[in-house]
C-alpha cells in the first residue's frame, strides 16, 4: 500500500522541487498590503513558502523577489495549504510558463550569489563590501528579462 501511495504521489509531481530560501514579498488577491516571507522550495511550476498568515486554497497572489535585480512580478495561485503548529505551508502554482522560467532563473541566480558570498574575502580597504544579486548582468545576452 505504501509503495502504491508513493508511486501515485511521484506521478502527480510534474517538476522537481529544489530547496531554496529566497525572500519573497507578496500581496493576496487585489489588496495592496504586502507581506514578506521566505520560500522553502521552488520548482519550474511553482514554489512553497511558510507563513503565519491564513491563506486559503484557490487564492491568487502577486509575488516579488526583493533580492533580485531587475525587479519583476510573478502571478500565482495557491494550490495547497498545510497547517502546521504555528505556521502554514503554502504551495503556489505559477500562472504563466514565462514566470515559471523566470522563477527558475531566480533560484539559479541566488545559488550563484550564495556561492559568491561563501567564497568572498573582503579587501583590506573595504571590509563591509557586499555582493548584490544582479541577474541582468549575469544572464545578459542569454535571454530577455
Amino acid at each position: 500500500m505504501l509503495k502504491r501511495l508513493l508511486k501515485e504521489h511521484l506521478e502527480k509531481r510534474q517538476y522537481i522541487r529544489h530547496p531554496a530560501e529566497i525572500s519573497i514579498e507578496y500581496t493576496v488577491g487585489e489588496t495592496d498590503e504586502a507581506r514578506m516571507d521566505v520560500t522553502k522550495n521552488i520548482s519550474f511550476g511553482g514554489l512553497c513558502f511558510q507563513t503565519h498568515m491564513n491563506i486559503e486554497h484557490g487564492t491568487f497572489l502577486t509575488l516579488k523577489f526583493p533580492s533580485i535585480n531587475p525587479k519583476y512580478k510573478v502571478r500565482g495561485k495557491v494550490v495547497w495549504c498545510v497547517r502546521k503548529k504555528g505556521y502554514t505551508e503554502v504551495g503556489v502554482q505559477f500562472m504563466d510558463e514565462n514566470d515559471a522560467f523566470r522563477a527558475r532563473m531566480i533560484e539559479e541566480v541566488c545559488a550563484l550569489k550564495a556561492n559568491q558570498i561563501q567564497n568572498f574575502s573582503p579587501s583590506p580597504g573595504n571590509p563591509q563590501k557586499s555582493l548584490k544579486c544582479d541577474s541582468k548582468k549575469l544572464f545578459k545576452g542569454y535571454f530577455r528579462l
